[in-house]
């Protein structure tokens, strides 16, 4: 029987010699595969739906996670780039655990619905008894999951969302260890592949606290206070959106007063301008 440690390694040695691929395996990548793609643009976008899932309870900003559940509808729509960056990274996603099934590990649990208190998810997946996250990454974002890093810098809230799939998986059978789960990553830029596994002991701990709080948060008749802040931009004196605002599908709504500007870099969003930047303003 394969543990889990060596998964990587057994996954490399598939591409490297083309073993353990069959017909079986094939059959199961194409499946999901179709189903991957129906789902991303057949069915209704599912961050369109106004409900707390599993997937945003840690999400780090309470005034996003109220709007998310209570104003849904006044979100940002993603762009077409957009849905098709997360359709290749879900494909992605989809040849990973299929290599892990043609590397021999024991794949189950595949996006089980779980429960917490009445909040769902769907889990990934579960390999040799422990509960498995699937991701992909750029290299940027991937040299955080080498490094074990999501501890000190986990922006997206990864951390509470795999705790949680953990927790909820308590009395599943499938999951021998009930205190462990793992992120299996690959870096869509250049192939690598990382097995970043964490002990979630303290968050199990406090896990029905945290449903609770967040569950009063997205409950308030009004949107919290802000959790960022924005930030200097240079020495203008003109100020910006903080990383984690500039992403936030809900800027406009939480910063009514913010203006576009588009860098060589990609767009830049202020909430104050002292000096007119030379580059165009987005309309």
């Amino acid at each position: 029987m394969k543990h889990i440690n060596t998964l990587v390694e057994d996954i490399y040695k598939v591409i490297d010699t083309n073993g353990g691929w069959d017909a079986t395996v094939t059959k199961f990548f194409a499946e999901r595969v179709a189903d991957t793609v129906k789902r991303r643009l057949e069915d209704e976008p599912e961050e369109g739906r106004p409900t707390l899932r599993m997937s945003n309870l840690g999400s780090p900003c309470r005034r996003k996670l109220w709007y998310q559940v209570n104003e849904s509808t006044s979100a940002e729509p993603l762009r077409p780039n957009e849905r098709l960056k997360f359709l290749y990274g879900d494909l992605l996603e989809d040849l990973l655990i299929s290599l892990a099934i043609a590397a021999g590990h024991e794949v189950s649990g595949l996006q089980t619905t779980m429960e917490i208190d009445g909040i769902k998810g769907h889990r990934d997946c579960v390999i040799d008894g422990v509960t498995v996250d699937v991701k992909s990454a750029s290299s940027f974002s991937f040299k955080k999951f080498k490094e074990h890093g999501l501890r000190e810098d986990d922006p997206f809230g990864y951390i509470e969302q795999l705790s949680s799939y953990v927790y909820a998986a308590k009395d599943d059978p499938l999951v021998t260890n009930k205190f462990e789960g793992a992120f299996l990553v690959i870096d869509k830029q250049h192939g690598h592949i990382v097995l970043d596994k964490y002990n979630f002991a303290k968050e199990i701990l406090n896990k029905q606290t945290k449903v609770k709080e967040v569950k009063t948060i997205v409950g308030l008749p009004s949107p919290p206070p802000r959790d960022f802040s924005d930030e200097p931009m240079g020495k203008s004196g003109n100020m910006k959106l903080c990383t984690q605002c500039s992403y936030c599908a809900f800027k406009d709504k939480c910063w009514p007063e913010v203006k576009t500007y588009i860098y060589s870099t990609g767009p830049v969003y202020l909430t104050k301008v002292v000096k007119e930047p030379k580059v165009n303003e987005s309309s």
